[in-house]
Order: C-alpha cells, then sequence, then structure tokens
C-alpha cells in the first residue's frame, strides 16, 4: 500500500493522494449543498434523494458520492450536477479505496455493496453485495467509516447493533470474518480509525447518548484497552494528516473531541453550539474529515445544509458555522 502524505480517511480519499480540494459539502432536506472550501461561503444546493447520510470524493475528486434511501447519487464537480443515480437500494456510508476504483458502500440491511469502476460513469458498476450481519433487517447497520490495517489488505469496520468489530479480505474478493467476537463495550460502535503504527484501532461508541466514549483496541490481542470518555452523541471519527490525535464528533453537544493517540487520553472538547444557537438553526453535527490544514470538517444533519470548521485545535481552538442564511465565526 502507498505510504501517503496525509492521513487516509475513505471519505476524502483525494486529500492523501495530494489532489487539492475544491469544495466542502454537507446535506440539506433532500439536496447536497456545496461550499467555497476556502470562505467556506455558500454557493448551491443541489437535489439528491431522501434521507441523505455520508458522502465521500472520488480520489481524484471529479466526484462526489450521495448516499440516500433510493441509492448512491453522483454529482459532478465541474459541472456541480447530479450526473448519475445508482438503484442500490437504502444506503449510508461511502467509503472509498486508494485504488480509486473500489467504493465500499455500507446498506441499511447490515451488508456492504462493492462498486467497481466509480471513477468511469459509463461503467462504475456493482461488483457484489457481501451480507456481513446475516440478518437482512432494515436498520440493522454496521458503522458508517472503516479504515485500513496490514498494507491495505484489510477493512476493519464497526457495527452499530451488534457488538462486534468485522474484517473484510480485499485481496480475497472481500471474503469477511468477525475479528473481535462480542463485546459489549462496542455500544453502539460507528466510525473507526487506526493508529500511525497500525497497533490499534479507536471506536466512536455512541452508546445511550449521554455516557459515550471512544473504544481503544489493541489489534493484536484483540482486546479493549481502554475507553476516553468523550461528549454526548459521540459518532464519527477521524485523524490529523500526521495520525498523532484522534478526533470525534458529538452530534449531542455540536463539539469535537481530540485525543492523543500516543497516551490515550481526552486533550480537550470543542464545541460550536453557542454559534448554532446564535444563528437560531439547529446543529446535530455528525460526519467529519480533516482538512489538508488540520482543520476539521463537520457536517450537520439537521436538514438546514449546516457545515461547521474546526481550526487551529491544538492551540487556539476556534469555529466557523455556515448555511445558505449566513456565516458566523467563534472561539
Amino acid at each position: 500500500m502507498t505510504k501517503f502524505k496525509n492521513h487516509y480517511d475513505p471519505l476524502r480519499p483525494n486529500r492523501a493522494m495530494g489532489v487539492p480540494d475544491r469544495y466542502e459539502f454537507t446535506h440539506g432536506t433532500n439536496s447536497v449543498c456545496i461550499y467555497d472550501i476556502d470562505t467556506l461561503d455558500f454557493l448551491t444546493e443541489i437535489p439528491v434523494g431522501a434521507k441523505p447520510d455520508c458522502h465521500s470524493t472520488s480520489c481524484d475528486n471529479r466526484y462526489l458520492y450521495m448516499a440516500c434511501e433510493d441509492g448512491l447519487y453522483i454529482i459532478g464537480q465541474d459541472s456541480l450536477i447530479l450526473e448519475k443515480k445508482l438503484d442500490v437500494g437504502y444506503v449510508y456510508g461511502t467509503n472509498v479505496l486508494p485504488d480509486g476504483s473500489t467504493m465500499l458502500l455500507h446498506d441499511f440491511y447490515g451488508g456492504i455493496i462493492v462498486l467497481k469502476d466509480i471513477q468511469d460513469m459509463s461503467k462504475i458498476h456493482v461488483h457484489k453485495r457481501i451480507d456481513v450481519l446475516k440478518g437482512n433487517e432494515l436498520s440493522y447497520t454496521l458503522g458508517g467509516k472503516g479504515n485500513l490495517v496490514e498494507n491495505g489488505r484489510y477493512y476493519l469496520c464497526n457495527a452499530w447493533h451488534d457488538p462486534r468489530m468485522y474484517v473484510i479480505d480485499l485481496e480475497n474478493d472481500y471474503s469477511f470474518d468477525i475479528f473481535v467476537d462480542t463485546e459489549p463495550l462496542y455500544n453502539m460502535a460507528d466510525d473507526l480509525v487506526v493508529s500511525a503504527d497500525k497497533s490499534k484501532s479507536y471506536s466512536a461508541c455512541y452508546c445511550d447518548r449521554e455516557s459515550c466514549y471512544v473504544a481503544v483496541t489493541d489489534l493484536t490481542s484483540k482486546q479493549i484497552t481502554k475507553t476516553i470518555p468523550t461528549m454526548r452523541g459521540t459518532c464519527g471519527l477521524t485523524m490529523s494528516n500526521d495520525e498523532r490525535y484522534c478526533i470525534a464528533s458529538n452530534d449531542r453537544d455540536n463539539a469535537i473531541s481530540v485525543i492523543d493517540t500516543v497516551t490515550d487520553t481526552l486533550v480537550r472538547n470543542i464545541s460550536a453550539d453557542a454559534g448554532f444557537k446564535n444563528l437560531g438553526i439547529d446543529g446535530y453535527i455528525q460526519g467529519l474529515s480533516v482538512g489538508l490544514g488540520d482543520e476539521i470538517y463537520v457536517y450537520g444533519c439537521s436538514g438546514n445544509g449546516a457545515i461547521v470548521r474546526f481550526s487551529d485545535i491544538y492551540t487556539s481552538p476556534r469555529w466557523a458555522i455556515s448555511y445558505h442564511g449566513g456565516k458566523l465565526e467563534g472561539m
């Protein structure tokens, strides 16, 4: 696997590839809202399907993929129009792999749809579906974002409704197995990231919305070594570009939590909740990614299309909130 200059995030793979950003994205009500990446100014809103959820860029940053209740919507970043829709059913998790051709698309029935040729709109297709949770039950789902180990051969992911960790072999036609069997501490585990040395994983555990934490798992012993208390509604995870820090989003507090992966301790919590209240809009920020300057982008899930950028998170934290009705900055 290529050694990337920046953290490889399956939601923003172009950043690890050295491909510049064009825009930042969030979702509104059945729409994608597009922002200028530098100024965070609202630019336009593009209709998509019902219940838009996670979204990813292609490795070459030509396309944006938006998961919805009725399929995958693909928007061209050159045209800023809907270029294709794939009728793959109810999907929510969009994990683009470093080969540039493959996406692991998590669906609402405990499975993963493997897409191929994702950067070619004339060839993009479903390679296969793997029934990971083997229940085919609506809303019995995996976590949203996984990550890679063993030089990119294996993809690890959590399961929201199943207290296990799963592993998918990317070199053996996506065969899969349980990596860590039943572990009650994986309570409503969502996103997963991996430490720089690939020895530990971090799982965002939403739990009961109030008593949330990030669970640290030793990948050799397959044991949880620590739980790090965060804030309310911990769901999203990303890493700093040097992978020293793990950053979690907390949707009930409109905040991020910064964790030092050397000591596995909480550095600080940073909330933009006051900004949402001042703007008079709802927050509920969830999915997040790290920018090229270690700024953290988090999209809102309240339907108003809000985006939050947290900057200077290790020294003098500040935030900026933008939506189609205005913009506000604070500390």
